[in-house]
């Protein structure tokens, strides 16, 4: 980032066309768990920016899945653990959801065993009651309507990544030195997907928004020469806070004090 637009245009004009070399890589081991189960908010939350719902209509659905189709556990909790006494039953109810591409899912985790962790079960953390989950009630898919096959499948993805292997990549900075200018590009190279191929044919509902993480980089090597094909100075603006949404007003009510700078007020 340059604040002198001359200067940056005096450089993309040194550099284009001219080499490079690579002056230096570095590359981390990054490993991501699998989130967390669903209480009510993070539920609601998820509903409210993959469907635009609201923390109403997504808390209807819930009661309607756990009363009427009883597909569901209670949906008026606040934990996002298992107690212990849930884990004998868990194997039947991964049966029940392996309805589709679930099923292949399903079949993986049960042939590995399932793997208790204290990610997901942890008596210590429950109190009235335990996360949502689904229920071994049958499923009849054709008994829900579209919005509720909504809500079911947000918990059934939720609870099959709990229980899969952590996504595993490395992290990769490389840094080219052209014209006596230090240029840098940031990606990763993914090693295993683990949990993330439950959701791999959809958008992902993740924090991390910087594009830059998630580009994928060519293989170079400490020392080699590379050719500029392009250099452009781009305009870039900062952006004032988002209006809030349903979903990120949640977040704010769930942690209001990390908006507050006083100390003893937080």
């Amino acid at each position: 980032k340059i604040f002198d637009k001359v200067r940056a245009e005096k450089i993309a004009k040194k550099v284009n066309g001219k080499y490079g070399q690579v002056s230096d890589i570095q590359s981390e081991a990054k490993k991501e768990n699998p989130p967390l189960l669903y209480d009510l908010t993070e539920l609601q939350r998820d509903a409210n920016v993959k469907y635009g719902f609201t923390a109403k209509q997504t808390l209807n659905l819930m009661q309607k899945l756990y009363e009427e189709h009883k597909l569901l556990t209670y949906p008026r909790t606040d934990s996002r653990y298992l107690g212990s006494d849930v884990v004998p039953s868990l194997k039947d109810r991964l049966e029940t959801i392996a309805v589709g591409e679930n099923g292949k899912f399903v079949h993986e985790i049960l042939k590995v065993g399932i793997k208790v962790s204290k990610r997901f079960v942890d008596d210590s953390k429950v109190s009235d009651h335990h996360a949502i989950i689904p229920t071994e009630q049958p499923l009849k898919l054709s008994n829900l309507t579209f919005d509720e096959k909504r809500i079911y499948d947000l918990v059934v993805k939720r609870f099959l990544a709990v229980m899969m292997e952590p996504f595993e990549y490395d992290r990769i900075t490389v840094n080219v030195d052209i014209e006596s200018e230090n240029f840098f590009a940031k990606g990763r190279v993914v090693k295993s997907e683990g949990w993330k191929r439950v959701y791999r044919n959809e958008e992902q509902l993740d924090d991390d928004s910087q594009e830059v993480k998630d580009q994928m980089l060519p293989s170079v090597k400490k020392g080699q020469d590379l050719k500029v094909l392009n250099a452009k100075v781009v305009n870039g603006k900062t952006k004032p806070p988002a209006r809030y949404t349903e979903a990120t007003l949640l977040s704010a009510m769930e942690h209001p004090g990390k908006f507050i700078d006083d100390d003893e007020l937080r």
